[in-house]
Order: C-alpha cells, then structure tokens, then sequence
C-alpha cells in the first residue's frame, strides 16, 4: 500500500507536493477452489513488493475481510455457492471505499459476464484455462503504476 503526505501552503508556492512510501501491495483471493487459491499464491510468490496475500473461499468472507483489508488487488472468481463474484463486485461498486485493481477469473467466459463486471468496475476478465499466468504481469503493472500515483 503507498502512503502519500501531502504539502501545502505558501513555503512550496501553488504547488502540491507528495512524498510516498511504499509499503508493498496487498492481494486478496476469492475463490471457492481450494487448489485455484494455493495456485495463484504460488504465481504470485514470484512477484516482488507484494506486502501481503490473503485468500478467502467465499465472497461473503471477502466482505468481511473487507472491513479491515484494504487490498491493492483483488482476484475474483465469479461462479462460487452463495454470493456470486458478480454480486460481490456490485456491492463494492456500492461501497465508499478506495477501490482495487480487479481481476475476475472464470471459466465462464460469457460476453454477457464479462461486460457486467466491465461495468461494475473491474479491471480485467480472464479465462481460467486461458489467461492464468497473465495474473502476475498484470499485478506486476499494478505495482509500477502505484509507485508513481498518488
């Protein structure tokens, strides 16, 4: 996570200054597949500056978790029991909170599925048999991205 202090006032003229430091991104995985989750937390051990990785099996786990995490990324299955990845991603969108990079993960790759999470705020949509080991390159753009905004 990047902390940003900001300076104001007449000693740095009309300017605003920033300093940041970062902290290392946090990951969260939803997936109801205890195997995906061990999977991706092995992809994503390759990855540097990430700070920490938790891993939930349900969205309504998630939720809770969301209440005191505050992930930089977050993968997201969306065909699980119960709460379904899509109604996950539409209580976030609901939600005032700093918002993740989202990547939905499925095997329904349904043009329908992919244009409503689109909607509703997520980043990407990648096949499960397909786009797996894109994950890292994606966290790793997350990662440069962050170390320049503010």
């Amino acid at each position: 996570m990047l902390q940003c202090v900001f300076y104001y006032g007449s000693i740095f003229g009309s300017s605003i200054y920033y300093m940041m430091e970062n902290k290392g991104l946090k990951v969260l995985l939803i997936d109801d597949t205890v195997m995906i989750l061990q999977h991706l937390k092995t992809i994503l051990a390759e990855v540097k500056d990430i700070s920490s990785t938790e891993s939930v099996t349900s969205a309504e786990e998630a939720l809770v978790l969301l209440d005191g995490y505050q992930p930089d990324v977050m993968v997201l299955d969306i065909n699980m029991p119960g709460m379904s990845g899509i109604e996950m991603l539409r209580r976030l969108h609901l939600r005032s909170m700093i918002k993740p990079v989202v990547i939905m993960l499925t095997n329904n790759t349904f043009a329908g599925y992919r244009d409503e999470c689109m909607r509703l705020g997520a980043d990407y949509f990648l096949d499960k048999s397909r786009d797996f080991l894109l994950i890292p390159s994606i966290v790793e753009k997350v990662k440069e991205k962050n170390l320049i905004q503010y």
